[in-house]
């Protein structure tokens, strides 16, 4: 089932776009997950394209019911991210600046130490651009500081859903 809940986290932050929904709900019927749901069937038989972003997102809620699942929330959502942005950065699939980016849409969220500090960290700079405007040993400092941050974030297994953070 965590498979579905981080189809309904990746969809509310726009990770997942409503026109992919139809073929998320089919991979994830592939998969062996929700095939109780009739809600997920609809949305896996759906087309995507030229359909109501609307309807195709309540498929997803009205899934998650059928599937006793909660709705993700905004806190859990950002923290999702956090979670998420510190293992990309901790695997350096990302650079330091697109953490900031990154973590500019996970507003909120973050419930324990490690992961207010490396929100902290990255609310360092206002911009990725701004990264170039340091010193490059201040600069080395902070991406050393951040990444060590990304690592106890990423490593931190306190939430229910930890195994949906990681999954792209």
């Amino acid at each position: 089932m965590n498979d579905a809940f981080t189809l309904a986290w990746r969809y509310t932050t726009g990770l997942v776009h409503p026109e992919d929904l139809p073929m998320a709900a089919a991979d994830l019927l592939a998969a062996g997950v929700g095939a109780q749901s009739a809600a997920l069937c609809d949305l896996a038989g759906r087309r995507g394209r030229g359909e109501r972003s609307a309807e195709l997102g309540g498929l997803l809620w009205q899934a998650m019911a059928e599937l006793g699942l909660p709705v993700p929330d905004d806190d859990f959502v950002g923290r999702c991210l956090l979670h998420r942005t510190a293992a990309r950065l901790m695997s350096q699939e990302i650079t330091s600046g697109d953490a900031v980016s990154e973590l500019w849409r996970a507003s909120g969220g973050a419930a324990n130490a490690a992961e207010q500090r490396f929100v902290a960290l990255a609310d360092q700079v206002c911009c990725p651009d701004c990264l170039g405007d340091r010193a490059s040993g201040a600069r080395q400092d902070w991406e050393r500081e951040l990444r060590a941050a990304a690592v106890e974030v990423a490593s931190a297994a306190d939430h229910g859903f930890t195994v949906s953070w990681y999954r792209d």
